[in-house]
């Protein structure tokens, strides 16, 4: 749940200023975030929530992904150009 507390004040407060930011990380760290965040996304999915918390943390996941995949992946073809 710290992970996706940080990351959701990363993405608003680079919303908020909009200001460009980068948050530097091996290859196996991030993979290790990404899969933590599909883990929340499944206990989620399987809890008791009312289907309102489940479809605002869903969507936040996806959001988080959303802003960060294509990032990740637009600097590792960068750097595999290199």
């Amino acid at each position: 749940m710290k992970l996706l507390t940080v990351l959701l004040f990363i993405a608003l407060v680079g919303f908020t200023v909009n200001k460009e930011l980068t948050v530097k990380a091996d290859l196996p760290t991030w993979q290790k975030h990404i899969n933590k965040l599909e883990t929340v996304r499944r206990v989620v999915d399987e809890s008791n929530l009312n289907n309102q918390e489940v479809k605002f943390i869903t969507r936040t996941i996806d959001s988080l992904e959303l802003l960060i995949i294509p990032q990740l992946n637009t600097q590792l073809d960068t750097t595999k150009k290199k």
